[in-house]
Order: C-alpha cells, then structure tokens, then sequence
C-alpha cells in the first residue's frame, strides 16, 4: 500500500501523492491532471510534459513498425492537461458546474494540484462532494509543484515556470531561486533569446501589448477589464499603455483577449468580492445577449438569487469576475464598520444620509416608525 493510500483525507478530500507517486499516476491513461491555480499562473508553466513525452514515444514507435497502427491507437495518452481558467480560486464551483467539465470528468482518474498544495484542499473537497461517484478516484499532488520541483531536479513533467507570492515571482529548473528582482542586462537577454526562438512551446508566456515572449510579472501592471496580473515587456513598459486614453485594452489578460471582454473593470461596480453570477445591463437599459443567456442557465441552477444587475457606462461583455486590488469593497466594509462606532459631531443636524458616523437619532425614529 502506497503512502498515499495510508495520508489523511482531510475534510472529505482527495489522496495526498507525494512526487514521485504522482509522477507515476501523471503517465497513467484515462487520467486526467487539473490545475486548481489562477490562469495568470498557468501560462508560465503546468504539467503537459507527460502528454509530449508519450507523444515522442508513439512518433518512435511508428517509425520502427509502420505496421502497428492498431495498437498505438490504443496507446496510453497519460493524463490529460486541464486548465479551468480561473481568475479567482472562487471561479472554481461555477467551472465544475458546466456540462462540459462534468463530461470531460467522467469516470476518470482526477489529478489536481497548485503551488503548494493548499488550494487543492478545498477543491478536491468539493469536487468529491459533487461528482465523487462519478469518477474513478481524486489525488492530489502533497505539497504541490515547490515539492515536485524539489523532488525532480531535472523538472519530471513539469514545463515552465511555477509562480510564487513572494519576492522570488516565478521558480523554474534553470532558476530554482527565483526570477525576483530587478530585470539585469542578463535578464533581458535571457528573455530576448528565448522570444526569438518562440518561447517555451506553446505556453502563453508572452507580452499583453507586442506579444513578444514574456515571463516576468514586474511593475505591478493589471488587466484593465478583469484586474488579474498581466506581463507586460520592458519595452512596452517605457511606452505607459496602461495611462494613456484609448490604449486601455492593449492591456488585458490572454483570458479577457480569448472571450472578448471590452468593458473596462473601472467602469463595473461588482458586489460579493467580484464573484460570477452578474446581468450586465447597458445605460439603456438593453440586457447584453450574452448575459440573458447567463442569466437562463443559472436560473436553471437554481443560483438566480445570485443575481445582480449592473449598470455600465457604454455597451460590450464584461468580465464574469473582477479583481479588487487595494482592499477595494471589503476595505469600504472595514471602514464603515469603524466610523459606525463614532457618534457624528454635527448629530441631527447632519443631513447626510449616507455619513458614515453615527446617528442615535435616526436609529430611535427608525424604531419608532417600525413599531
């Protein structure tokens, strides 16, 4: 019995691999292996180098026996790489809910993993409750990709680059310190070659306004329709396309450019954190098409009490997530619960409706008026 059969499934979720274990399982067929991080951070790495290395093999063994066609067709594919393409770990339900992911999902063995191991907690959980007898057994990789890279120095299966929340930014085979930092001459010329010779395959590590081969997150530079991290060249950097009027959309995540998302995040108040579930409504008052369609299916969920409809300044698809960086709704929260506290200087004669301070004034005539 492995390791991994004897590990803690705590609550309810899925069998914790260590490396090696899941090395082994990433070459098994009917597999599957999902990438429970945001899609910031799959475009710098993930694991399909399974799927390439099986791949090579098949091409091989054509070439020794042109005659065994049969059973390459029934060779092992090792796992299949999925990338839900979240930008928030919240995406995570609404993408499993999808008819598509359960059909992909069925009866198959599910790999998942993330950077270190946390965020597959909570998934593999949830994925359990939800379709845990329709498939053929939830693992998770024990202490994520920092482990696996520690385990396999010469990378395993893993492509790329493993994104950090930390001063190192990206952890790779070549790096294994880190890429944080300022960007050195031998930076940019790392980079520089690498963008001639295409970049890492067709990973989609690239610039979000040249689209010249890129992996560094610096300079603190967002999507300007959804508020995920973008990488943006350093050449592009000096040109400031983020403050100039008009070039707003040459900054958006791959994620935004692939479902055509025009509506800037600035001008879309979301509630709830940024969640899904939102009817874009245009000034009009006209419903965007593709959000009565939204709107429909999660009625049929039975999720229409999520609903909220939202006013924007021109027409266009807005994101069904939005990132608030800088504390945004929950810091106005935070504030309001403080000031709540502070009885106003100016008391009844403030006439403020929406001041934040105190009023013990209103609360009686509130009470009174109830009773």
């Amino acid at each position: 019995e492995s390791t991994g059969e004897k590990s803690n499934m705590r609550a309810g979720g899925g069998i914790h691999l260590d490396a090696k274990e899941y090395h082994k399982m990433l070459q098994k067929d009917n597999t599957v292996v999902i990438d429970v991080r945001n899609h910031y951070e799959t475009i710098l790495g993930r694991f399909d180098g399974q799927q390439q290395q099986v791949h090579a093999d098949e091409e091989a063994k054509k070439a020794e026996d042109t005659a065994s066609s049969d059973s390459n067709k029934n060779a092992a594919s090792g796992a299949e790489y999925i990338d839900p393409k979240m930008r928030k770990s919240t995406d995570f339900k609404q993408w499993l809910a999808t008819p598509e992911t359960q059909q992909k999902l069925q009866k198959k063995t599910v790999l998942m993993y993330c950077t270190g191991g946390i965020r597959c907690e909570r998934a593999s959980a949830y994925l359990k409750s939800q379709m845990g007898d329709q498939v053929e057994g939830v693992y998770q990789l024990k202490g994520g990709i920092e482990r696996y890279l520690k385990e396999f120095k010469d990378g395993g299966f893993w492509r790329g680059k493993n994104f950090v929340f930390d001063k190192r930014e990206a952890v790779g085979v070549e790096n294994p310190e880190g890429d944080g930092g300022v960007i050195r001459k031998q930076d940019k010329k790392k980079q520089k070659q690498k963008s001639l010779k295409g970049g890492e395959g067709d990973l989609l590590a690239k610039c979000c306004v040249c689209g010249d081969f890129w992996d560094r997150y610096v300079g603190k530079k967002k999507c300007s329709t959804c508020g995920v991290p973008v990488l943006m060249c350093d050449k592009c950097m000096s040109l400031k396309p983020d403050k100039r009027p008009g070039m707003e959309l040459k900054v958006r995540c791959p994620l935004c450019v692939e479902e055509n998302i025009t509506v800037l995040a600035k001008e879309v108040e979301f509630t709830n954190n940024g969640i899904r579930s939102k009817v874009v409504t245009s000034k009009s008052g006209n419903v965007d098409e593709a959000s009565k369609d939204q709107g429909a299916n999660q009625k049929n969920d039975e999720m229409v009490e999520n609903v909220t409809k939202i006013s924007v300044p021109q027409s266009g698809k807005a994101a069904d997530s939005v990132l608030k960086w800088g504390g945004g709704h929950a810091n106005k929260k935070k504030q309001l619960k403080k000031m709540k506290r502070r009885i106003c200087q100016f008391g009844a004669e403030c006439i403020r409706k929406d001041c934040f301070f105190f009023h013990p004034q209103r609360e009686t005539n509130s009470g009174e008026a109830e009773t």
